[in-house]
């Protein structure tokens, strides 16, 4: 089957639904399958080792902001020119903005597709797919990409899978009225798509509801972890005991909780160091934080690494005793926990979103209060006191993601997912756990 996955680049980011899209498309492919990944807004940061079929950017980030502005696209030359992969990845380095407050007027004219200021840009991706693409179905990493849906359907008839993996976050922090807009085009959106994606079952129920769907239109395919590439070579490390975080700072993924957890052992007199990666989105926050740092941690006992890539990655969770994902919003992949895991490294996470699940599955790790740095750093101080619990929690978790969250296991079920649609043109009544 020839499949296209229209993907949300993140650029120069860490980003853990570009991991599971390229995890997928691999898989799929190993299966015998013809994929293409079409970036769009930015391109892709991939970590699988080896290529993937990459296409050009689509919906290029500068070309849809200079027609939100003026709702006209730049002469040929011109709009090709803020096309390219390069200045995209260069610009992105310095005017990323994720903030939900800055992007209301754009994410709905983007939901809005041949109807929103970026009909050009639309109508450029459905040339593509019509004459060069030509698949037999289409996936879409996500809900707040299905402005194209509609016009898919009606220019090129094909079957449309879309996974939903967190964006009701984000539509829920803009201002009004552009939530309220938001989520009336999702829902409408929503009437073209076949099936939806969720990770766990949990998120398939919120966002059933969230879209206003029957839950029977929501299967739920799991997460893709290459566990052989995070094998850890020897026992997890004890001693000094060290905490890892490895996500985009911004005070969503709750990095202050953390610290405020982190600091209270360090006044406990225990002997713990903290190492952080992950790219600044908000730099006032990270500087509050470093501040905290500053004023209550001996400067020995944090270490910050930038944004890391694959190598220094798997070198940061095997220098890790725990890893903490410790935000204050639900997480509906899970994504770097579950790397965590694969590497022996038990995890703490909040009792909310993926985790219950993840953790239900993995046995990997111990769930404290949502937004609690008190209960947060009992976890901590659990995980310290009972080591030898801690390890067995590590190894059983290695051992678990690599047999539930496997490449072959998830492609599997997403194959049957595009055959039931691709001939039957259209979702199938029955829910599905896949």
């Amino acid at each position: 089957m020839r499949i296209v996955h229209l993907a949300a680049g993140a650029a120069s980011m860490y980003c853990g639904a570009c991991a599971r899209d390229a995890a997928m498309a691999r898989a799929l492919i190993e299966r015998g399958h013809e994929v293409s990944i079409v970036p769009l807004y930015t391109p892709l940061r991939i970590e699988a080792l080896g290529e993937l079929p990459v296409t050009e950017v689509h919906l290029g980030a500068l070309n849809a902001y200079v027609q939100q502005l003026t709702g006209r696209r730049l002469p040929g030359p011109l709009a090709s020119l803020l096309d390219r992969e390069s200045l995209l990845r260069f610009v992105s380095r310095f005017a990323v903005s994720t903030k939900p407050s800055q992007l209301g007027p754009m994410t709905v004219s983007v939901l809005a597709g041949a109807d929103g200021r970026q009909r050009a840009e639309v109508e450029r991706l459905m040339q593509f797919l019509e004459r060069e693409a030509r698949p037999d179905a289409i996936s879409i990493t996500n809900s707040m990409l299905s402005g194209v849906v509609p016009e898919i359907k009606r220019r090129l008839g094909l079957p449309v899978l879309c996974e939903v993996k967190g964006e009701d976050g984000f539509i829920d922090a803009l201002p009004q009225p552009y939530r309220d807009q938001a989520v009336g085009l999702m829902r409408r959106n929503a009437d073209a798509v076949d099936r939806f994606i969720a990770p766990t079952e949990a998120y398939a129920d919120t966002m059933a509801t969230y879209l206003a769907i029957p839950r029977e239109r929501v299967a739920v395919v799991r997460s893709i972890v290459d566990a052989s590439r995070f094998r850890r070579p020897g026992p997890r490390p004890r001693e000094p005991f060290t905490v890892g975080y490895l996500s985009v700072i911004t005070p969503r993924k709750g990095l202050h909780l953390l610290v405020e957890a982190f600091t209270k052992l360090v006044r406990e007199g225990r002997d713990v160091r903290l190492r952080v990666s992950g790219q600044v989105l908000d730099r006032r926050y990270w500087l509050e934080v470093r501040r905290t740092l500053a004023r209550k941690v001996p400067a020995d006992r944090f270490e910050y690494l930038g944004g890391i890539g694959l190598a220094e990655k798997v070198a940061l969770l095997h220098s890790l005793s725990v890893f903490c994902q410790p935000s204050i919003k639900p997480e509906a992949l899970g994504t770097a926990s579950l790397e965590a895991q694969a590497a022996g490294v038990p995890v703490v996470a909040p009792d909310e979103g993926v985790f219950p699940e993840m953790l239900g599955l993995t046995c990997g790790g111990l769930l404290f209060a949502a937004d609690n740095a008190d209960a947060l750093a009992a976890a901590l101080m659990q995980m310290m006191d009972d080591p030898t619990k801690a390890d067995a929690m590590g190894a059983g978790a290695a051992e678990a993601v690599a047999r539930e969250f496997s490449g072959p296991a998830a492609a599997s079920a997403m194959e049957k997912l595009l055959d039931s649609v691709v001939a039957h043109g259209g979702a199938e009544s029955g829910e599905d756990t896949l």
